[in-house]
């Protein structure tokens, strides 16, 4: 309760702030100014994605009557997943439950993003890139799981490539929010 509490929080500051800043950026007549708001429209996505992909991994967990604990403290990754007591159907569930949170905050962006402003924009740049970036480090395990490869095995042998791994699936998430600033 503690934990949801928390995001929830979060969720409505940034939420009010980004109503604020979407109505600042049509007011402010300076370049500073709104690269500032963008900033932090960019900023709060990345934010909101990352809350949402978390709770998402968790509700798919759950639904699956995983075996988790609760951290004790608010963290930003808020429960562990016990993977030695739970299957494999089980991991995909906590898995594909991350990614479709992901997803499901694109389509409500793309959904409410009529007409674009720039707060839109830099909040949509933020999401897609972080799917982008999710789907990178994300998917390859799936898969793995998928055609049978146990998923602390699957875990090890694909983040064990370390930081090449994390630098190309943050450069692919940056380019995208990069092309989402120039095409949309």
């Amino acid at each position: 309760m503690r934990q949801a509490l928390a995001h929830g929080s979060v969720v409505m500051v940034l939420t009010a702030s980004l109503i604020a800043a979407d109505s600042w950026s049509h007011a402010i007549n300076n370049d500073i100014g709104r690269y500032a708001i963008a900033a932090w429209a960019f900023l709060c996505g990345l934010a909101f994605s990352h809350i949402i992909h978390e709770w998402c991994h968790y509700a798919g967990a759950t639904l699956a009557k995983s075996t988790l604990s609760l951290k004790p403290r608010v963290h930003p990754l808020f429960f562990d997943f016990d993977l030695e007591a739970n299957t494999s159907r089980q991991f995909l569930c906590l898995s594909v439950g991350g990614l479709i949170g992901n997803v499901l905050l694109l389509a409500l962006l793309i959904f409410y993003n009529s007409p674009a402003s720039l707060v839109s924009t830099s909040l949509l740049a933020a999401v897609l890139g972080q799917l982008v970036f999710v789907l990178m480090l994300e998917l390859p395990v799936s898969v793995e799981v998928i055609t049978g490869k146990e998923p602390l095995a699957a875990l090890t042998s694909h983040f064990g490539q370390g930081g090449p791994l994390f630098l190309r699936a943050g450069l692919g998430g940056v380019i995208t929010a990069v092309l989402v600033f120039l095409l949309y």
